[in-house]
């Protein structure tokens, strides 16, 4: 293992490569705290506005933008390194010999190429921790769970770099293999909010960023957590089995059974709608007695939406009412039904836009996409009485920092980070001449 990590650590591109992410995650971290400083000047005189101002989504969620955008791009370099290196020299049988096994070697080969991705957090948490000790409020329990799902996406890019090179001969290959595989989910994504690729289907439900919006809300969701795990060790699965020495017909017929039996439980895991909400006072769930009447309803419940990818409104109504609700109910129904059919903008009916909510046998209609009015006529479909909406109202915590502390901020994201990277970089590689 020690070889391994020399490989990684003593590398001079594997330093650049971290020096690179620390000014993206820098960048990241500059622009989400000028727009969240310059918001929360004019917050200060409002105390509804100042409700608004959440650290998680104005200050956390764009830092760890920036880790994600590296991961992506870059994280195959590192990832893809000590494997395909191997290969290209034509050492990996040797090493194979010298270990006593494909496995072991491919093993310590992904362990050390995900202590090297784990460079591209180092900034990441250290602003976190700089903006802190200036005085911004970040809640640590749900800026773990934001870091711990890029922490999933990592198992997946190491994974999938590390099987492009079990597969590959050359280090331009796999880093080719790793980088489409890490930014197809890219692709899947410009498709959601356009009706025209809608011949896509639910081809969101497979994408990485989709699986990680959860957690950048602080809500751990098991489906996307069993999803991520699940991608991360289909491709470990695949890696060990391009790594053996095996004949190429017994090596396609193992990847197959892998990835069948992945796929399967990937679609199993889309299934899965609960979570748990570790949001600072839990904002990402409805009020507490609400949540409790939802469960205590002994109906099924659902929603059909007629929507199309186009409107905002379906947008709003996913990432608000429909999580929330699913959080509270991870049975709910719901069913867009214009996602099935070729309607365009210019041919929507009538009855476009009508949200349809059943409990039970009974149904009610409406076309607002208001949370409150979609639950208050869900406990009217039930029959029930709506029980209490109150909830302690989020108090929000603005941040503005003072001239200095600004300037300071600005220093360690763009020089003293990626410097320090540098540094570490050129201390760790330099060549020591005997004497």
């Amino acid at each position: 293992m020690r070889r391994e990590l020399a490989l990684i650590f003593r590398s001079r591109v594997a330093w650049l490569v971290a020096a690179f992410a620390a000014l993206l995650v820098g960048h990241s971290f500059v622009l989400a705290l000028d727009v969240y400083a310059a918001t929360s000047r004019s917050a200060l005189s409002s105390v509804l506005q100042t409700r608004e101002m959440d650290p998680l989504l104005g200050l956390v969620r764009p830092t760890l933008g920036g880790v994600s955008f590296s991961l992506a791009l870059l994280g195959p370099i590192l990832a893809s390194r000590t494997l395909a290196i191997e290969k290209e020299r034509n050492t990996y049988g040797a090493l194979c010999l010298a270990h006593g096994s494909s496995n072991r070697v491919i093993l310590e080969k992904c362990v050390a190429s995900g202590l090297a991705c784990g460079l591209l957090f180092v900034p990441a948490v250290l602003l976190f921790l700089a903006i802190a000790a200036a005085g911004a409020h970040l809640d640590w329990v749900e800026t773990f769970v934001a870091v711990g799902g890029e922490l999933l996406h990592l198992v997946v890019i190491t994974g999938a770099s590390i099987a492009a090179a079990a597969w590959s001969r050359t280090l331009a290959q796999a880093v080719t293999f790793g980088l489409l595989l890490s930014v197809s989910a890219w692709a899947v994504d410009a498709a959601e909010g356009f009706a025209a690729l809608s011949w896509l289907g639910g081809a969101s439900s497979w994408s990485i960023e989709q699986r990680l919006q959860p957690f950048s809300r602080g809500v751990v969701s098991i489906g996307s957590l069993l999803w991520l795990l699940i991608a991360g060790m289909m491709f470990l699965g695949l890696a060990l089995v391009g790594g053996a020495f095996a004949t190429r017909g017994s090596k396609l017929a193992w990847a197959a059974g892998i990835a069948l039996l992945s796929l399967l439980g990937l679609i199993a895991s889309n299934r899965a709608r609960a979570g748990f909400d570790w949001s600072e006072q839990r904002r990402a769930s409805l009020p507490p007695a609400i949540v409790d009447g939802l469960r205590a309803l002994q109906l099924p419940i659902g929603l059909e939406l007629r929507l199309d990818r186009d409107d905002s409104r379906r947008r709003q109504l996913e990432t608000d009412a429909l999580a929330k609700l699913a959080l509270a109910r991870p049975d709910i129904s719901i069913v867009w039904p214009l996602d099935e059919s070729s309607q365009t903008l210019s041919g929507r009916d009538a009855d476009y836009g009508l949200i349809s909510v059943r409990a039970g046998s009974a149904r009610r209609i409406t076309r607002s996409t208001s949370r409150r009015e979609l639950v208050t006529l869900i406990f009217d479909a039930a029959p029930r009485p709506l029980p209490s909406w109150e909830q302690p109202p989020y108090s929000g915590f603005p941040f503005v920092p003072t001239d200095g502390a600004r300037r300071l901020l600005l220093t360690i994201a763009y020089l003293g980070l990626p410097l320090t990277m540098a540094a570490l970089g050129f201390a760790l590689t330099r060549r020591r001449t005997i004497r």
